[in-house]
């Protein structure tokens, strides 16, 4: 009965909205998603990334989706701090302000202060949040059933933006899952100069409530008060893209947005980075195949970067070879050696992306949203030092990493522990 009524809020914000339609697919989008309810708010932020559901327009115009509701009530605050630490929490909190820095449309953060004085980022999910999710999941499923008589494609289309906010309910609304993340990308950081990643206090931490590590320093966001700082910001762009190289290809985890709002400048010109929700998994195969691309284009070998495709499944297998090379040619010539001001390195993603659509793949979700988050970087660093060229990092970065990684003897070594692990696996089955 609940999804029912909740079905016919979405068709009649549905039928309110249409008439834009004639005038603006993105715009109509954007004010349907953000007056359905805070589910729909954090589905319009992931659909950002997913061209391949919404087109490029629509992405564009839910990129700029501003993710800030007003606080619920300091009674259901209360509530819940009473429901998760009991006693326990004036045990455990000298100081807690109950005016909230950041109110989203998951969860909203809290400063306090522990017994022990340390300041810390109390993070609170909202209350009924994950019935919330759960209804509008229902209604897209039964709206999809719905539509499917009129049609399909637009049927599969609901029913893949349903999957994509029961990811989010999986690991966004246990924040035990995010304080995971983030102790994972900790340990993954802690030899990148120029990069931190707060501390979890876990023994404060619960599915609902996370507590971390609290970072004093200027938001990204805040544009003249980073331009002012004494910090050289050449240097501090330089340490963003190389965490972001460390984070995708050493460990092929990364934070996926990495966004102004949640980048800071410390006191000591590190960069701080918070919320750990959406994070980015590429397998070796696939992070190896997309090191051996950027080799390719930087060195023009579009014949080595077409092979690449077909090798690692990126494109058909009855792909022709030679018209893959000049697709490829074709987006290289107009990136390689330009400014990165002038010309995005997320172009270059974007442009392997549409062009693996041109010949029938589907679009792998890791590759978008590593697209979008060197877009995010780049954006970034490229407000710090304008002449900012990633490419340039990139050459001697990726030479170091491909000896490690890429080269014959790393190849031979990979493919012994291959060897080793097949026979594990053997004499489990045994």
């Amino acid at each position: 009965m609940i999804s029912l009524l909740n079905l016919l809020r979405i068709f009649f914000l549905f039928l309110f909205f249409a008439p834009i339609l004639l005038f603006s697919k993105e715009r109509f989008f954007y004010l349907f998603l953000k007056y359905s309810g805070p589910s729909f708010i954090k589905l319009g932020q992931i659909l950002s990334v997913r061209q391949d559901l919404v087109g490029e327009k629509i992405a564009t115009t839910l990129a700029s989706f501003c993710d800030d509701l007003p606080p619920f009530s300091n009674r259901k605050l209360k509530r819940i701090l009473q429901q998760e630490f009991g006693q326990a929490f004036e045990k455990n909190f000298t100081n807690f302000n109950f005016t909230p820095i950041a109110s989203a449309s998951i969860a909203q953060v809290h400063k306090a202060e522990l017994k022990d004085g340390k300041i810390v980022a109390v993070k609170i999910l909202r209350p009924r949040i994950s019935q919330i999710m759960l209804r509008d999941i229902s209604s897209l499923k039964l709206l999809s059933k719905f539509i499917a008589i009129f049609s399909k494609f637009l049927a599969k289309t609901l029913r893949d933006i349903s999957s994509l906010l029961e990811g989010v309910a999986k690991y966004e609304l246990d924040l035990l899952q995010e304080a995971s993340n983030a102790s994972r990308l900790r340990e993954d950081l802690k030899d990148v100069k120029g990069f931190y990643v707060p501390q979890i206090f876990w023994q404060f931490s619960t599915p609902k409530i996370l507590v971390l590590e609290w970072l004093d320093g200027i938001s990204f966001s805040n544009k003249t008060a980073i331009q002012n700082s004494s910090f050289d910001k050449k240097t501090i762009a330089q340490n963003l893209v190389i965490s972001y190289f460390n984070q995708v290809y050493v460990h092929g985890f990364f934070h996926a947005d990495m966004h102004p709002g949640n980048l800071f400048l410390l006191k000591n010109g590190d960069i701080g980075v918070v919320d750990f929700g959406i994070m980015g998994k590429i397998d070796k195969k696939t992070r190896l195949a997309v090191a051996e691309i950027l080799i390719g284009f930087l060195s023009r070998d579009y014949k080595r970067v077409a092979q690449i495709h077909l090798d690692a499944g990126l494109v058909s297998p009855t792909t022709n070879i030679d018209d893959l090379a000049l697709s490829c040619r074709r987006i290289g010539e107009t990136i390689v050696g330009s400014d990165v001001k002038d010309i995005p390195v997320a172009k270059l993603l974007s442009g392997l992306i549409a062009m693996t659509r041109e010949y029938k793949m589907d679009t792998r979700p890791e590759l978008l949203l590593l697209q979008k988050t060197v877009l995010l970087v780049e954006g970034v660093g490229v407000r710090l030092d304008p002449n900012l060229n990633i490419w340039d990092l990139a050459r001697p970065w990726i030479k170091d990493w491909a000896k490690k990684n890429i080269g014959f003897d790393a190849k031979i070594r990979d493919g012994i522990l291959d060897l080793f692990e097949m026979g594990r696996k053997f004499l489990r089955s045994v």
